[in-house]
């Protein structure tokens, strides 16, 4: 079972950390970080209490672009293959030993237990740069045959042979020009070891850089699935209890790649939160508005009645005054005529 909070699709992390010598050697111990985990997280920031005044369209702006397809979809499209793997003094396999040709369509190895899967894959981790911890081995040294009749020997070699191709009908495929090449890796007794693309020394950033490019996912380990890790997933929890911890839920946003969206959801979720409780606060302050108002509602009525009151007695003492007006110019048109 696998360990709280670690992902069964990256349980076989590449040897990565810091930067190899110049001679492209590296020992067991240096290497102990991922090339996706290179940069630890930054600490999370507590809510804050200032809303974000970023316009909508400046944090949308800010999601970073989805990652470039690892691999074209389109058909008759060129893509990768392993050939064969050459296993020279590792592990189980004294001398060199070819495995392969392979077929095109070559995915999966399955067998008996003891009939050497696990060495097959492992020979495969050892070259793709996962720490001997990975490979069931305490340090790369115990990667190195060692039997009575194969006594002393100083290193062991593995290399995996590519090539592209274009698929055709059934079994048929066309190798595309001078797309052939391999990549190699020895490891010597003092558990260091150096990488090779088709001969020539180079870093294990060179190797990671190159298997990228073709579309190989050595950052999370989409490419090969371990004995084990498929029963794993099956018993994920649907979402991870805390920040840290993973369920189904990370783990697919994980692979579909939408975790760049996280950070402008958590912003955008912030603003609403915010401004939900500037909302209550302004709702609240108007009921108490309405029950001020509801209680002067009596009085108003009061006020509204002695108002129309004193006002239909002006409109009495105008029609009063209108009359003694009138009585009295007549009086005068009288006496004057």
């Amino acid at each position: 079972m696998r360990r709280k909070g670690t992902k069964p699709s990256t349980a076989c992390h590449q040897e990565e950390g810091p930067p190899p010598s110049q001679d492209g050697a590296h020992s067991d111990e240096e290497m102990e970080q991922p090339a996706g985990e290179a940069e630890s997280a930054a600490p999370a920031k507590p809510p804050g209490e200032e809303l974000d005044n970023r316009s909508l369209e400046e944090i949308l702006n800010s999601i970073p672009p989805p990652p470039p397809p690892a691999m074209a979809s389109e058909a008759g499209a060129p893509r990768l293959m392993i050939t064969h793997i050459v296993n020279q003094n590792f592990k189980s396999y004294a001398g060199e030993k070819v495995l392969g040709p392979f077929h095109k369509r070559f995915s999966c190895i399955i067998g008996p237990n003891g009939s050497g899967k696990s060495n097959v894959i492992d020979s495969m981790l050892f070259v793709f740069g996962y720490r001997a911890q990975k490979i069931r081995s305490k340090k790369l040294s115990v990667l190195i045959h060692n039997s009575d009749e194969h006594k002393d020997i100083q290193s062991c070699t593995v290399e995996v042979h590519f090539q592209k191709i274009i698929d055709k009908e059934g079994d048929d495929y066309e190798v595309l020009p001078n797309s052939n090449f391999y990549v190699s890796r020895t490891a010597y007794r003092d558990s260091t070891s150096v990488y090779h693309i088709s001969g020539k020394k180079k870093t294990f950033k060179d190797v990671g850089n190159l298997l990228r490019s073709h579309g190989i996912d050595l950052d999370h380990n989409r490419f090969l699935i371990l004995q084990g890790e498929v029963e794993q997933i099956a018993m994920m929890k649907p979402k991870g209890q805390t920040e840290h911890d993973e369920g189904m839920l990370e783990y697919l946003e994980d692979i579909i790649g939408c975790g760049r969206l996280n950070e402008p959801i958590k912003v955008l979720c912030r603003r609403v939160e915010i401004l939900n409780e500037h909302r209550g606060e302004k709702l609240n302050r108007v009921k108490m508005v309405e029950k001020e108002k509801d209680a002067l509602e009596g009085e108003k009525n009061i006020a509204i009645e002695f108002l129309t009151l004193e006002n239909e007695m002006f409109k009495k003492k105008n029609h009063i005054c209108q009359y003694y007006i009138y009585d009295l110019q007549n009086r005068i048109a009288e006496i004057t005529t």
